[in-house]
């Protein structure tokens, strides 16, 4: 079964609030079972104009990334977010 990812491109305008977001958030992923296999405040952009940080967390299938992102504690998270960072959010299925 092809794994599921989210992909997540964030510009960061309230670091103190983004930690929070992300102590939190960090602590469902890893329970969700997500990894988290990039996490690149330094990519070479080298064409397009990308957020400043890209980070990538593979679950086990499309269907639990989606029941991640789709649960009542992880949307009840993004209002810490929303007022500490923009960013753009895909779930996509990987390659079998």
């Amino acid at each position: 079964m092809p794994k599921g990812y989210l992909i997540a491109q964030v510009n960061v305008t309230n670091p103190e609030a983004y930690a929070e977001y992300g102590r939190v958030a960090g602590a469902l992923l890893k329970a969700a079972g997500a990894r988290q296999i990039l996490n690149a405040d330094s990519a070479i952009v080298v064409e397009g104009r990308p957020k400043a940080r890209t980070v990538i967390f593979e679950f086990d299938s499309l269907d639990a990334a989606k029941a991640f992102w789709n649960s009542t504690e992880y949307q009840a998270s993004i209002a810490l977010r929303q007022n500490a960072a923009v960013g753009d959010f895909i779930l996509v299925e990987g390659a079998v």
